[in-house]
């Protein structure tokens, strides 16, 4: 049975995780133009340079981390316990062309230990990027929070942030958010966006003129989002 292109994309991004600390693969994996969108800046760099930047860090990073793919691309959560000034977490996007690497999405770190849960699970690809859609553009872009947060996350919303692990209700997150943008009128809550999805998960990569880019995952259960991972939104636009 030939393997889908998102089992080989997963191959990959497990080939590269894999590496913990030796290097030597790092240009068999990605390149030969590496593009990296990152929190300061979007810049394109070599299987080399990349390679020369990871040794040049002189540490290893023991990392814990799930992912999940829909053709090209991948999601991965990431944990790193072993990071120097402690541990980090992440969302990371990668997509992968004949068989490496060649571009990543990364808009923030987190300064939190984020719990890692197993990968993808069953669900609705579809049927969950539909709820993505009007979580934008019914939810943030009619800006009826306290009446759509109930419908389409929850009943308990767990939320993986820089700050770290908190839990919420549907109920306290749609207020919470009316209460932000009643008092910023001049708030974003239009998004130029990607969907991606595998099973009960869903990733965005948000890119556009004049958006701070951000990459996010969220967990689907019985038709809500119940669970999200977002470390904030980069310096610039992507």
């Amino acid at each position: 049975m030939a393997i889908t292109a998102a089992e080989e994309t997963l191959a990959v991004v497990h080939a590269w995780y894999g590496q913990r600390g030796d290097w030597r693969r790092v240009t068999e994996l990605a390149g030969p133009e590496y593009i990296r969108h990152e929190p300061s800046a979007t810049r394109v760099v070599t299987g080399e340079e990349i390679r020369d930047e990871l040794n040049a860090r002189g540490f290893v990073i023991q990392w814990e981390y799930e992912a999940f793919a829909e053709g090209d691309t991948a999601f991965v959560v990431w944990v790193a316990p072993g990071a120097p000034g402690g541990t980090l977490s992440g969302v990371q996007v990668y997509r992968v062309a004949g068989g490496r690497l060649v571009e990543t999405w990364l808009s923030a770190v987190a300064p939190a230990v984020w719990p890692i849960r197993a990968a993808a699970g069953e669900g609705d690809p579809e049927a969950n990027k539909e709820l993505l859609r009007r979580w934008y553009a019914e939810m943030y872009g009619q800006r009826r929070f306290a009446e759509l947060a109930p419908q389409l996350c929850g009943p308990v919303f767990i939320r993986h942030e820089a700050t770290g692990t908190f839990e919420l209700t549907a109920e306290e997150h749609g207020a919470r958010l009316q209460r932000y943008y009643d008092s910023h009128p001049e708030g974003i809550s239009s998004w130029p966006y990607r969907a991606f999805a595998s099973g009960d998960m869903v990733g965005v990569i948000v890119s556009g003129e004049g958006v701070p880019g951000s990459v996010q995952v969220w967990r689907v259960e019985d038709g809500r989002f119940v669970e999200s991972w977002w470390a904030g939104v980069a310096d610039v636009a992507w």
